[in-house]
């Protein structure tokens, strides 16, 4: 089965239901069905050819869910594009994914000029100049390629995940059973659209299931998010830890707290894109009364690896067992798999592992290794199969020979109560080894100092691992999902 043939499928057995709920319209599964097929006789109608590239700029809004399936629908292969980059890193993805046509929206009309003298062989339409007549869907397989999805980039040049019809399903159906999704639930969609996370935790679940989506512009501002979960009656959300974080924080007064207990129908909301601390979970949960599930995942995995189960034990500092149908394992230096406890790179195997990296046969190689992804995590695995992320093996940082996994010290770290974020890195010395430097966010009218953190960890983390240098920050640089940037941390002068 194809995406476009998913939705077909959900517009025949629920014609009426709202598919998206955006500002004051709504849309049923139907009438984002016709769009669809409209739409995509569009696309062929400006010359769309089959597994030619599209790339999609837009911003939140119903336009980008039917631009997406229109493409596949007419036999395209959908790019999305980050539309917090410049025009230059746009161009960057344009002209290596080989995008023949973009579809933006008004707001990135400005850039468009400087993004076409920088990719020539592109036309450029705004999603209004897509004419709209009908057209023979394209057939397609479910092992087409769907989607290139490039990733954030933290590490260099973004290369683009090539994900099938067949992964994006599969990982969208193993969600909605482990999730326990049905068609009444109301999903409240606030990230950016063109995330991986978000498209399939906060689109491709919710159509999977015939559910109803409540589609925002942002997350800001974030009484428009606690208006839309009461008034919308949200079952169910997806988010990154930053934003649970400032929730569980956020000022809010004693009495509509109180009443949020009783109003909200929230079954559960989801954290995944970047680790979620312990403090974060009970603070939220303490004040919300709904259950915050941690899951793992990566854009090469479709993305979902694993998740807390909603109704089950759920391990502190675990993202949980894998969904259904995924294998993971966890190896050592020689490729061998390390018994459980112990730490080594997590590599999974499953039907939503991509194809590879388009035109990137090294990399691709270098990833994928007899049918197992090579996620670049450090983890481990308990006897019960729930996986503990504890860092990127990128991010070890190595001293005097000793490996030193900067997640321990971090998660440790946020536990302070004046800390809000924080970092630790590795810089090179120029003598072999490395210089740890913990970089700090403190929270708002606190008062804080190296000393006083040197001194939280000592007793608690061994000497070897401790941080060198501490460093006080006002912001971190991040990714558009609230990733810190450590390759721009460790541009820092020694």
């Amino acid at each position: 089965m194809t995406l476009g043939a998913l939705l077909s499928e959900r517009a025949r057995n629920n014609p009426k239901r709202t598919c998206i709920k955006f500002e004051d319209r709504k849309l049923s599964y139907s009438e984002i069905n016709n769009l669809v097929t409209l739409s995509a006789g569009g696309l062929k109608a400006l010359g769309l050819k089959s597994k030619e590239r599209v790339a999609i700029l837009m911003e939140n809004c119903p336009e980008y869910l039917i631009s997406y399936f229109a493409i596949l629908r007419a036999g395209g292969i959908a790019v999305p594009v980050n539309t917090f980059l410049t025009p230059g890193e746009i161009s960057y993805i344009l002209n290596d994914s080989g995008s023949a046509i973009l579809l933006y929206s008004e707001m990135y009309s400005p850039h468009i000029e400087k993004i076409k003298s920088n990719v020539p062989e592109l036309r450029a339409f705004a999603f209004d100049e897509v004419p709209q007549q009908e057209a023979e869907p394209y057939a397609g397989a479910g092992e087409d390629i769907a989607v290139l999805l490039y990733t954030s980039g933290t590490t260099g040049f973004p290369k683009g995940a090539m994900l099938s019809h067949r992964n994006l399903i599969s990982n969208a159906e193993a969600s909605v059973k482990t999730l326990l999704v049905s068609q009444r639930d109301r999903f409240l969609l606030f990230l950016p659209l063109f995330h991986s996370f978000t498209f399939t935790a906060s689109v491709l679940v919710p159509i999977y299931s015939g559910a109803s989506i409540i589609l925002l512009k942002s997350v800001k501002p974030f009484s428009m998010v606690i208006k839309s979960i009461i008034k919308e009656r949200i079952t169910l959300c997806a988010g990154v830890p930053t934003i649970y974080n400032i929730l569980s924080r956020k000022k809010i007064p004693f009495l509509i707290r109180y009443l949020l207990r009783f109003i909200i129908n929230m079954r559960a909301c989801i954290s995944g894109a970047a680790a979620l601390p312990g403090d974060t979970i009970y603070a939220f949960e303490k004040r919300f009364k709904v259950p915050l599930i941690e899951g793992y995942g990566l854009t090469e995995a479709s993305p979902v690896v694993a998740v807390n189960p909603l109704k089950g034990e759920r391990k502190p500092g675990s993202v949980g067992p894998p969904l259904p149908g995924i294998e993971v394992a966890v190896i050592g230096e020689d490729s061998k798999k390390m018994p459980a406890g112990e730490i080594g790179e997590l590599i999974v195997k499953g039907p939503n592992v991509m194809k590879g990296y388009f035109n990137k046969e090294e990399e691709t190689k270098a990833a994928l290794k007899n049918g197992w992804l090579y996620t670049g995590d450090m983890a481990r695995i308990d006897e019960d199969g729930y996986i503990y992320i504890v860092d990127r093996k990128k991010d070890i940082i190595i001293i005097d020979g000793m490996n030193i996994y900067p997640g321990e010290i971090e998660n440790f770290v946020m536990k302070h109560p004046s800390i809000e974020e924080c970092a630790m890195v590795g810089i090179p010395d120029g003598r072999g080894s490395e210089i740890s430097i913990l970089f700090v966010k403190k929270k708002d009218n606190t008062v804080i100092d190296d000393r006083e953190v040197s001194n939280y960890l000592k007793g608690h983390i061994a000497q070897f691992k401790l941080p060198k240098r501490i460093m006080f920050i006002e912001e971190f640089p991040k990714t558009a999902t609230g990733k810190i940037k450590k390759t721009e941390l460790r541009k820092w002068k020694l």
